[in-house]
């Protein structure tokens, strides 16, 4: 049997654990992917430890409850969080989540996805999870791995991602559909193959992705985006109709061809490009998921291919609607929806710029500049564009250094205008402070005289008006 090193992250932890255990006659164990990732030598997460007791195994519902209890006064650390309904609770301990858990069977309702749960063995727990490689137990008194389903080791050795139980593949997937998800996950993560029998399973379930809350499959899709290639992850959810069930925007952009001057294939192809070549960041891997999805088809060409009609604009306000779909945060939606919106300027820039059209781009960006041209380099490759964005960057510095980026702070405020102009609170204000902004943006350095002049005039034609 292969020998398990813990990591010094957790060892301080798995020591408290395995000495509070032995003190207190309960057998502690360390379960699911935290000890698949101990085998294959990968960093560890989501520390989970089944715990029942010697003494009274019929009170094993609480066993994981009343054992980070025990730990909680032993090392004095805070509360645990209690989920007395799934016989679970969660400490910190050293910095570390740790979630405490009993040996279970489910039970599953046709509609929902969180079951009941009852008092189960430990063979019975390992069956009831979603895959092989998932359902081995690391015993803390003698550091032995149980493998109840006889196929998990086997599994990681041979690099295959199969259900806990073949014969009743579908349940297990349309039991919790989200199992689907992490299936191409972790087939993503771990370069695993998922077996036949299981792969055939999830496409016949994929529409039972419904029942999941959006929230899941958001934090799912989170993870697939940071890995090397989240492309491969999205074109096995197309091929087992998962795509079109969670994102079925991007399966529309399958086959719609765009001019080859720009991008090579359609633009489903050339999202997933995009995607791979973006540099690692959540945001950034995001905005090459959404950044053509307002792409459209409205014609055919002679020879009957499909071309398409599209907007940076359009993309942008699609993009937002399934990011709040997704339940992502009212931030994180603001700063994709920029930059997509953005995304598109610095490839026309030239040399003809204007300095008020170079400041122009820069207030449109707002915070998300570095972001927008990070992302630009990605979707245009390495082409002329590239001697564009190093010219433009160039230039934004120039600009920069010579304090002429950036207008200055509001010039006038509101009770400034009504005082010089003796005129009351009303629409008129943002009218002016829009001018002011306008003048600005041509010349940053323009005064308060210059500025007073302006709305002068401006407010004589609204006389005259």
């Amino acid at each position: 049997m292969k020998n398990i090193v813990i990591p010094q992250r957790y060892k301080s932890i798995i020591d408290k654990v395995s000495v509070t255990a032995k003190e207190n006659d309960f057998d502690a164990y360390i379960v699911g992917g935290f000890v698949r990732d101990l085998f294959i030598e990968r960093d560890p997460k989501d520390l989970d430890i089944m715990v029942c007791d010697k003494k009274d195994y019929s009170n094993g519902q609480l066993a994981g409850i009343n054992f980070s209890k025990i730990l909680t006064n032993k090392y004095n650390l805070c509360e645990p969080v209690v989920f007395e309904r799934f016989g679970t609770s969660k400490l910190l301990i050293d910095g570390e989540e740790v979630e405490f858990v009993m040996p279970r069977k489910e039970y599953y309702d046709i509609g929902s996805r969180n079951p009941d749960t009852q008092l189960a063995s430990l063979e019975q727990d390992a069956l009831r999870r979603d895959f092989t490689i998932n359902a081995l137990f690391l015993r803390l008194s003698d550091m032995k791995i149980l493998d109840f389903t006889s196929q998990g080791i086997k599994d990681i050795k041979s690099k295959i991602i199969r259900v806990t139980d073949s014969s009743n593949a579908e349940i297990i997937f349309k039991q919790d559909p989200l199992r689907i998800l992490r299936a191409v996950r972790q087939n993503l993560q771990l370069g695993f193959t998922i077996e036949v029998e299981t792969y055939n399973a999830m496409k016949v379930s994929a529409m039972r992705i419904k029942i999941v809350s959006p929230e899941r499959i958001r934090d799912e899709i989170n993870k697939i985006l940071v890995e090397e290639k989240p492309s491969k992850a999205f074109k096995m959810m197309d091929e087992i109709n998962l795509l079109a069930e969670i994102l079925p925007e991007l399966v529309r952009l399958k086959n719609l061809e765009q001019p080859a001057k720009y991008h090579i294939g359609d633009v489903f192809i050339h999202t997933m490009k995009v995607l791979d070549t973006t540099r690692n960041d959540i945001i950034l891997r995001m905005i090459a998921l959404m950044h053509d999805i307002g792409k459209y088809v409205t014609y055919k060409k002679d020879n009957g291919k499909i071309s398409f009609y599209g907007h940076n604009n359009k993309s942008a306000k699609e993009a937002e609607v399934i990011l709040k779909r997704l339940k992502y945060s009212k931030e994180f939606i603001q700063k994709t929806v920029s930059v997509i919106q953005n995304h598109i300027y610095p490839k026309m820039y030239s040399d003809e710029w204007t300095d008020s059209a170079v400041r122009r781009f820069v207030k449109s960006c707002g915070n998300e500049l570095d972001l927008t041209i990070d992302f630009s380099k990605a979707d245009y490759g390495k082409d002329s564009s590239d001697i564009k964005l190093v010219k433009l960057k160039k230039r934004i510095e120039y600009l920069k250094s010579k304090n002429m980026l950036y207008p200055k702070p509001e010039l006038l405020t509101g009770r400034e205008l009504m005082n010089i102009f003796q005129k009351p609170a009303g629409k008129w204000i943002q009218e002016a402070k829009n001018k002011i902004e306008e003048m600005q943006l041509e010349n940053p350095t323009i005064t308060k005289e210059k500025a007073i002049e302006a709305i002068r005039k401006m407010l004589k034609i609204f006389v005259n008006l």
